[in-house]
């Protein structure tokens, strides 16, 4: 069995558990070429002043929590985003065409925070049904530099706002989901090209880097279906699997609009906030 194809074991393990971790979908070369690339737009930032080293968090400041959305006119990025094998896979758990909302790039080095529980769809907003997520894992990940974190089965649970908790400092943001009574988390760990796909309703989240020399670097892009009528993120900048650019009617009954705050208003650099200027392949 390729890495392009999937077993009726995985299927089943998807639809059962909300998640599912595929080994090796992109090779080494891919995964340089895609880092080489966020290297030249992190440049881009740090010439233009976008950003600027704190001397108490000398790594962290150096890094956005995400790069985001950097794909659009970037044909390097947009390629690997739509990679074929990788989105045929997709296809095959949820049973038709993703369409691209968004993209981001995480560099997580050591001492970043993580990111606690909570619901992708919440603030995407896909409607009739729920977003997908395709995460890459651009190097080896476990505990010790925050790998990702799930609470099984909890994708079949509706979208639930999130709950106040101060005085983390092993995550961005205070407003996290509880783990639901039982249920348990899981952490897990993957290989450099491994891919996780996850339901958009999945209760998940990331723990603190904790390393002294590892990044957890990862490239993660949210897919609503192509049956997907409303969505509330990026509803005009839907890409197919072809590259085509799709719209959907803007979704203005999102669960997220019951909040004024979300665990998604951490700082990032996006398309539209830092434009690169001589970076993007176009």
């Amino acid at each position: 069995m390729s890495a392009a194809q999937l077993t009726a074991e995985e299927k089943q393990f998807f639809q059962e558990n909300g998640y599912l971790i595929k080994k090796g979908v992109y090779t080494q070369y891919e995964l340089d070429r895609l880092s080489k690339e966020y290297v030249k737009i992190w440049i881009e930032l740090l010439a233009e002043g976008k950003i600027l080293q704190n001397p108490e968090k000398p790594l962290t400041s150096l890094y956005p929590n995400r790069l985001r959305d950097f794909h659009r006119g970037n044909r390097t990025i947009t390629a690997f985003m739509l990679k074929t094998e990788a989105i045929s896979l997709l296809e095959s758990l949820i049973g038709e065409e993703p369409l691209a909302i968004q993209s981001g790039y995480y560099y997580k080095p050591p001492g970043s925070r993580g990111l606690g529980f909570h619901q992708d769809n919440y603030h995407i907003g896909v409607s009739p049904g729920t977003s997908y997520a395709m995460w890459v894992s651009m190097e080896a990940t476990n505990a010790e530099n925050g790998s990702l974190v799930f609470v099984p089965g909890t994708h079949q649970l509706p979208l639930v706002s999130s709950e106040v908790v101060p005085g983390s400092s092993d995550a961005y943001g205070s407003e996290v989901l509880r783990v639901p009574e039982g249920y348990e988390k899981i952490q897990i760990e993957t290989e450099a090209g491994d891919v996780v796909f996850f339901n958009g309703n999945m209760y998940h989240g990331s723990t603190k880097n904790r390393s002294e020399h590892r990044y957890r670097r990862s490239f993660v892009t949210h897919f609503a279906p192509a049956r997907t009528e409303k969505i509330t993120l990026n509803y005009g900048q839907l890409v197919g699997k072809d590259g085509r650019r799709v719209r959907r009617k803007l979704n203005t009954e999102a669960k997220i609009m019951e909040m004024e705050q979300s665990v998604f208003h951490y700082q990032d650099a996006s398309f539209y906030d830092q434009i690169i200027k001589g970076v993007t392949d176009r």
